[in-house]
């Protein structure tokens, strides 16, 4: 007898361990990822090895779709969902799928607002102040510059007109006159000098403060995550648990907690145990069977095998290959990104 199996994956290796005590491959914890292979078996119990049926479970999925992550938003490495668009919903472009909690980076934007007000009254403060100063120096130097005039005027007398005391006091007066004038000559430079450095310090101050708060800002923006492309609303995992995110789970940064795939383009991913890997090929015509839809099965076609292993680490140690099939479905199924999806080798039955 043939054994045809069209029915959940866990039941198929049941019934195989049960009735035949035939070797099936590994049944994996998990809703959508199981791999396992069937054998002819003829009716004196002899097992037809060389015929076999390999059943995988996909999803449809999308060769467009947009991720939802969880953003690098401020210092936190970790924030709390704090809404959720329905699994299942349609999203259109511009809506709104998922908010964070905002609480933590909402407070980092006020303190940095303070702080930008907090420098920017320093600027203006020091800025009165040193144009004060600046003010003074220059009239220091103007005053000294009409007593260098004046001792210059005194020094210019000749010798012969006034008393030889008084000549060498008004040419001792002209050289005190001309190092005084030196002396807040420097000192206007040195205001003038430390005015250019404070401002270019506090400019410098002002301008970290504001690209902080910018910063903070659109990291308040990241925090709420607005589709791209109109599609059904897919709820990520946990890869540990394997549990669906939800609202008020934390999770850490990078992690993919949705997804909106595209209407069209669609296509089956499903995953293969290393162990299986081999017994697939490119091309190669395989059955299709949604789970809401079994009693309508369909042809497709193997388009892709991945080259590398991936870990999943809740379906325990081994290593899996991601398979990508491509199908023509008859119109009369009603086909959805996120359906859970029967894959198995041969012609459509």
């Amino acid at each position: 007898m043939r054994l045809n199996l069209h029915r959940s994956p866990l039941l198929s290796k049941l019934v195989l361990l049960t009735a035949f005590s035939l070797p099936v491959n590994m049944l994996v914890a998990g809703e959508t990822n199981v791999s396992t292979a069937t054998s002819d078996v003829s009716d004196s119990g002899v097992a037809n090895l060389g015929e076999q049926t390999l059943l995988l479970t996909g999803q449809i999925s999308s060769v467009q779709s947009q991720s939802f992550m969880v953003p690098k938003a401020g210092d936190a490495w970790r924030y709390q969902i704090q809404w959720m668009l329905p699994e299942g919903s349609i999203a259109e472009p511009g809506q709104t799928v998922v908010i964070f909690d905002k609480s933590q980076i909402a407070n980092q934007i006020e303190q940095l607002e303070a702080s930008l007000l907090r420098v920017t009254a320093q600027e203006q403060s020091l800025s009165i102040d040193l144009t004060a100063s600046v003010l003074q120096a220059k009239f220091d130097v103007k005053q000294q510059e009409s007593e260098l005039e004046k001792s210059r005027l005194d020094a210019d007398v000749p010798a012969n007109y006034i008393a030889a005391k008084d000549y060498a006091e008004n040419q001792f007066n002209l050289m005190q006159a001309g190092s005084e004038l030196s002396k807040v000559e420097q000192a206007l430079k040195e205001v003038l000098d430390k005015q250019a450095a404070s401002k270019a310090q506090l400019a410098i101050e002002r301008r970290r403060a504001q690209l902080e708060l910018a910063q903070a800002l659109n990291g308040l923006e990241q925090l709420e995550l607005k589709a791209k492309i109109k599609g059904p609303v897919l709820y990520g995992s946990d890869p540990w648990s394997n549990k669906k995110f939800a609202v008020g789970d934390t999770v850490q940064i990078g992690r993919q907690i949705a997804r909106v795939p595209a209407m069209e383009e669609l296509e089956v991913v499903a995953w293969v145990n290393e162990v299986d890997v081999d017994k697939l090929a490119v091309g190669s015509r395989v059955t299709l069977r949604l789970d809401s839809q079994s009693a309508k099965p369909f042809s497709g076609s193997i388009k892709n095998i991945g080259r590398q292993a991936q870990k999943q680490p809740a379906w325990g140690q081994s290593n899996w290959f991601k398979v990508e099939v491509s199908f023509a479905a008859d119109e009369d199924i009603k086909i959805v990104p996120g359906m859970s999806v029967l894959v198995s080798t041969g012609a459509v039955s």
